[in-house]
């Protein structure tokens, strides 16, 4: 049998060091990836919920002072406004359940689309909503925070 030569098993040492890095830093790079998917998906429901208790400080640690809310009536708020809106109607949200919802992570943008299906009241009278929405987080100072919502008719 003939023995394998130090160049040899130097050369697979480096190729197997390389292999495994490349595999580690792929492992990590897709952890951090479900990791910030799973914060994400949950801001969607702390806000969803904030909207629904209607709190007011849940909703202002959630969104950016530079907050764009686009309706799917075709109006647009900033964030005091949003914010203002959600305290004293006239719409008043009892559910909202997100269908078939996406993230999509890019750096330090995050883009979530789904289907937001509601029930809530508006002067008083109920209302079933169904829009399409897409909300675009942000991440500033490692937390990451809402920079644009756009609700759209489907």
């Amino acid at each position: 049998m003939k023995k394998k030569s130090p160049q040899l098993k130097i050369k697979n040492m480096r190729r197997s060091l390389v292999t495994f890095l490349v595999l580690f830093i792929l492992s990590s790079t897709s952890q951090a990836q479900v990791t910030n998917e799973i914060r994400i998906a949950k801001m969607v429901k702390d806000f969803n919920k904030a909207i629904i208790a209607r709190d007011s400080s849940v909703l202002a640690e959630i969104s950016l002072d530079e907050l764009t809310y686009g309706h799917s009536a075709g109006h647009f708020q900033d964030k005091t406004t949003f914010i203002k809106s959600v305290l004293i109607g006239p719409t008043f949200f009892k559910s909202i359940e997100p269908e078939d919802q996406t993230i999509k992570i890019n750096g330090r943008h995050a883009i979530v689309r789904h289907v937001v299906v509601a029930n809530a009241t508006r002067e008083g009278a109920p209302v079933a909503l169904r829009f399409g929405n897409v909300m675009v987080f942000y991440k500033k100072h490692g937390k990451w925070r809402l920079l644009a919502r756009q609700g759209f008719k489907i």
